[in-house]
C-alpha cells in the first residue's frame, strides 16, 4: 500500500520511480548520426523522415542503427554527429538519445524537411521520455516562419515536456536576422540560444577567445525573447570522424544542452534560475542578452 502510494505521489509530480534505475540522457533532433563514434554514450536511436525513408527503408524506425546515413554526399548531412560531438566535448559522460529527421536521396544528399519532422520526432520523445530518462531535448534545426508558424501541437508538446521539466533547447538561426528567430526556438516554452563570435567574425576561423568580451556574433538571429547566448565557435566531429572548425548558433546550443544536463537543479525553474545567475551581459550594435561562459 505505501508502495503504491509513493508511486502515485511520484507519477503527480512528474517524476517516475524508474528513472532512479536509467542515467539520464539528451534526446538530439538532427540530420543523421554516426552513432558508433559514440559507443558508450548512446542509448537508443530513432527516425522520423518526411521524404526518402530511414535505414529501414520505411518513413520512421526505431532502434540501432535508426539514425545512421547511409550514403554520405552532402556536408550538410554531418550537422547531427557535430552536435553530438559539441554535447560530448562539454558533458563526456552524457548519455545521447539520437534521433534523426532529415531523409537521404539515393545519391547521398540531403533531401529538404519541415518542422513536421520535429513535431514528429518531439512526440516520439515525450512517448519514450521515462523508458530512456530523457531529461534535455537539443534541436539545432529550424528556419524562420512567419508569427513563429509551427505545426498543430507542437507548442503543446513543448509544454508538455516542460510540465515533466525536460527542457527543449533550440538554436536561433543564422540570418542576421535582429527581429525574428528560428521556429521552434521562437515559441514561449522552449529555451532559445543565439551565439556569440569573439574576437573576429566566424569565417576568420580562429579558436574562441573565453577572456575576450563576448559580442554577439553578427549572423546570429536574435530579438527581446532570446534566453542567452554562448560561444558558437568549436571544432566539431564529422561523420567519418574528421575535425572542422564551424561556427554557428547550432553549436552553442548544443553546449547550452549538454550544460543544462550536468548542471540540472530539481525543477526547469530552479536550473533556468541558476544559469540565468550564472549569466553575464553580451551585445553588439542591435542585441543585447544574458552570454553563459562554460569552462
Amino acid at each position: 500500500m505505501k508502495r503504491a502510494l509513493l508511486v502515485l505521489i511520484l507519477i503527480l509530480a512528474g517524476l517516475n520511480p524508474a528513472k532512479a534505475d536509467v542515467p539520464a540522457s539528451i534526446a538530439i533532433i538532427d540530420t543523421g548520426f554516426n552513432a558508433a563514434l559514440y559507443p558508450n554514450n548512446v542509448v537508443a536511436e530513432a527516425c522520423f523522415v518526411e521524404y526518402f525513408t530511414c535505414p529501414n527503408g520505411k518513413t520512421s524506425m526505431e532502434g540501432a542503427g535508426a539514425s545512421a546515413i547511409p550514403t554520405l554526399k552532402s556536408d550538410s548531412l554531418n550537422h547531427g554527429t557535430q552536435m553530438a560531438s559539441v554535447v560530448n566535448s562539454v558533458n563526456p559522460t552524457a548519455k545521447l538519445v539520437l534521433i534523426r529527421i532529415v531523409g537521404v536521396t539515393g545519391g547521398g544528399l540531403q533531401s529538404i524537411y519541415t518542422n513536421k519532422a520535429v513535431k514528429m520526432a518531439l512526440d516520439w520523445v515525450s512517448a519514450n521520455r521515462v523508458k530512456y530518462n530523457i531529461s534535455v531535448v537539443n534541436v539545432s534545426q529550424g528556419a524562420i516562419f512567419a508569427n513563429c508558424g509551427v505545426p498543430d501541437g507542437t507548442a503543446a508538446v513543448v509544454a508538455s515536456l516542460k510540465s515533466f521539466n525536460v527542457p527543449v533547447i533550440a538554436a536561433t538561426g543564422n540570418n542576421s536576422n535582429r527581429t525574428a528567430i528560428n521556429s521552434i526556438a521562437c515559441l514561449p516554452d522552449v529555451v532559445s540560444v543565439g551565439a556569440t563570435d569573439n574576437p573576429d567574425p566566424g569565417i576568420s576561423g580562429k579558436p574562441y577567445d573565453k577572456n575576450a568580451k563576448p559580442y554577439i556574433a553578427r549572423y546570429s538571429n536574435g530579438d527581446s525573447t532570446v534566453d542567452f547566448y554562448l560561444n558558437g565557435r568549436w571544432y566539431v566531429t564529422n561523420y567519418n570522424g574528421t575535425v572542422k572548425f564551424m561556427a554557428g548558433t547550432s553549436n552553442a546550443t548544443a553546449s547550452l544542452s549538454a550544460w543544462w544536463l550536468l548542471n540540472r537543479k530539481d525543477s526547469f525553474d530552479s536550473t533556468y534560475n541558476w544559469l540565468v545567475s550564472s549569466s553575464i551581459p553580451a551585445s553588439n550594435e542591435w542585441l543585447s542578452g544574458k552570454y553563459i561562459a562554460l569552462p
